[in-house]
């Protein structure tokens, strides 16, 4: 039975900047940051040319083979594993949540999981982080701002 630890770097580039408006309502000053559990954790300005972040998940077999992904930063249930970078603003030091974006682990096989952990390295995923409206990108990103590498 597979049973390993994965890391994952987050490169995220193409930021909306610090304010975003939308139906009337403006949100300013924008953080982004990773969520563990239910607290958004390594939050920083949207404002930035580049951030990074990083994730660990335990890794073992589901019954069909597939790979369950566990620990504090995944999200969802077995059959739809995924992780959040989360969209707010500060509020005396404390994020206020107004938008979250999803990054899918189901479709990483235990081949690249296994290669990743072997190597020491973690696996690598790009995103662009603004939407076509030039502002955050929430829900599960188009195929076109994301991409997966091994480092």
């Amino acid at each position: 039975m597979n049973r390993t630890t994965l890391r994952v770097h987050v490169i995220g580039t193409e930021l909306p900047g610090r304010r975003f408006a939308v139906e009337g309502t403006a949100h300013e000053p924008v953080y982004v940051g990773i969520q563990r559990g239910r607290e958004v954790i390594d939050a920083v300005p949207a404002d930035r040319t580049r951030v990074t972040f990083d994730a660990e998940f335990d890794v073992s077999e589901q019954p069909d083979g597939r790979p369950n992904f566990l620990g504090p930063f995944a999200q969802g249930d077995r059959h739809d594993r995924f992780f959040y970078l989360s969209w707010g603003v500060k509020h005396g030091g404390r994020l206020q949540m107004f938008r979250r974006l999803k990054i899918r682990l189901g479709h990483l096989r235990w081949a690249e999981i296994n290669a990743a952990a072997q190597s020491g390295r973690p696996l690598v995923v790009h995103l662009k982080l603004t939407d076509k409206k030039g502002g955050p990108l929430c829900a599960t990103p188009p195929v076109t701002h994301i991409r997966w590498a091994s480092s």
